[in-house]
């Protein structure tokens, strides 16, 4: 109760053109789950759970349990009957809203689709966001949910929590169905199968927008940044540019006293990724990328917008005309400070390949008409030249391209690293950002039929590595390779 009244005296502390923006974008939080009846008819439908986090908070997670086990090798049948455990597979999912708006409750219809169509256990994660919390927040949140994922026996107490709930409402729906007025509809397995576990050796993470940051985020390691290290204008000079800024320089002063930094909040300092090292578990992990952002330092206003360079619209030349500022880049600096706009961890494009996760397979959808698509395109090719090549498709119905089943010229592979999952890339002409999420009455016929192409091939992207395994050899993890903070924004073609 005192957490929530520290927020209200925040908000009240707040600029009055701060204070009605988020008002106004904090709506979608209080969207009611009956809801999903309408938007999301076909199920399942999730179930919150609280789950413990640091300094005291908690994180709602909209979990969406498979209505039936979907079985990518032999036997799987067999195996539940005889031990009466049904191991299902996770998908961690990230909403988007540039950190500052946004909800689980938008990517119903995707969590609810991956649910059903891999048999998966979907956790989309309801991270903290400005301007009630500031960078690293969302982050942590999601290295927090993806640790209790990991975290296979129970030691923490957010591990306890995430599979005593899945348990208990798998344990009511079972009974529910098993009733003699509802047994025959229900799926064959519940007669059988009385125990629910987390598989996390088929993982999966997507995020959308802000969330495939996030996504990203959780397959990087980065190595400390004390060039971060500049005058703080309400605190003063940082004590040391060797040592960096210390947390409360890059913190609000106004956020309430229980939000008050500490040493987690140090972004000075090194921070690898959650995930076990790829000869621990050399499984790989698809990692979906929709609209991903991957270079925060530039504000959406700001960004050069054209349609994809070098791969659509090589030849444009023509010059863009200014924009004017718009709610993302009025409120977007209520999360992150300018003076960390070039983090690697809130700016995760810009990290050597070297540091991503090397069983990271990675699928890019990158929509044609979105202010994100240069910065993407940038760092598809940094990815290759590192060595991260993948298959390349194209959506825009060319001869012979690839239609999101059936091979085509246009979508043939480019030879993959034997030392890394790749990077798929689909180029989606005349899309929007956010179009896989927006109603069908608010999408054309043609962004309707490219999202059925685009969902067709996460599903198929995901199923066909969790049947691979990466070769790795020798047995001790990647060194963290160093890191230069960027000077200013630079990468983009002429």
């Amino acid at each position: 109760m005192s957490s929530y009244w520290h927020s209200i005296a925040y908000f009240f502390r707040l600029p009055f053109h701060i204070q009605w923006r988020t008002a106004l974008v904090q709506i979608p939080r209080f969207v009611p789950l009956s809801i999903l009846h309408i938007t999301s008819p076909e199920g399942p439908h999730p179930f919150i759970i609280s789950l413990p986090s640091r300094k005291d908070s908690v994180i709602a997670c909209y979990c969406f349990v498979p209505p039936r086990p979907i079985d990518l090798e032999d036997n799987g049948d067999e195996q539940r009957k005889r031990t009466g455990e049904w191991k299902v597979p996770v998908v961690l999912d990230f909403h988007g809203g540039a950190f500052i708006m946004g909800s689980p409750m938008e990517q119903a219809p995707y969590a609810s689709m991956m649910s059903r169509e891999l048999g998966a256990v979907v956790i989309s994660v309801s991270y903290r966001i400005g301007p009630f919390h500031q960078f690293p927040a969302a982050i942590h949140d999601a290295e927090d949910v993806l640790a209790a994922i990991l975290d296979t026996s129970g030691v923490s107490h957010a591990a306890k929590v995430l599979r005593t709930e899945i348990q208990r409402y798998y344990d009511m729906t079972r009974e529910m169905l098993m009733d003699k007025k509802n047994k025959v509809h229900a799926p064959p397995h519940l007669k059988d199968v009385t125990t629910i576990t987390l598989d996390p050796t088929r993982l999966a993470i997507s995020g959308f927008s802000a969330g495939g940051n996030i996504a990203l985020n959780c397959a990087i390691s980065v190595p400390p940044c004390p060039e971060l290290a500049v005058r703080s204008p309400t605190i003063g000079p940082s004590r040391s540019v060797a040592r960096g800024p210390s947390p409360a320089e890059t913190m609000s002063p106004l956020l309430p006293p229980k939000r008050s930094a500490t040493i987690l909040d140090d972004v000075s300092q090194p921070w690898p990724s959650v995930l076990p090292p790829p000869h621990a578990q050399p499984r790989m992990l698809p990692l979906l990328l929709f609209y991903p952002s991957l270079d925060a330092r530039l504000l959406p206003h700001e960004r050069p917008m054209k349609a994809l360079p070098n791969a659509l619209r090589g030849d444009d030349k023509k010059p863009e005309k200014p924009r004017r500022p718009g709610l993302f880049s009025i409120m977007g600096p209520t999360y992150l400070p300018r003076k960390l706009r070039a983090h690697p961890r809130a700016s995760p494009g810009l990290v050597n390949p070297e540091n991503v996760q090397k069983n990271a397979a990675m699928l890019l959808v990158l929509p044609e008409k979105d202010t994100l698509a240069v910065q993407s395109d940038v760092w598809v090719d940094k990815m290759n030249t590192g060595g991260w090549n993948g298959f390349v498709r194209f959506g825009d119905e060319r001869e012979g391209d690839w239609d999101g089943r059936d091979g085509g010229s246009a979508g043939s592979p480019i030879p993959q690293s034997s030392d890394n999952g790749g990077l798929e890339v689909w180029h989606a002409p005349g899309c929007r950002h956010g179009w896989t999420q927006f109603p069908d009455t608010f999408v054309s016929k043609h962004e309707r039929r490219e999202r059925e192409l685009v969902f067709a091939r996460t599903v198929d992207f995901v199923k066909e590595n969790w049947k691979k395994k990466l070769h790795v050899p020798g047995n001790k993890a990647p060194e963290v390779m160093p890191l230069r903070m960027p000077s200013q924004f630079s990468g983009l073609p002429d």
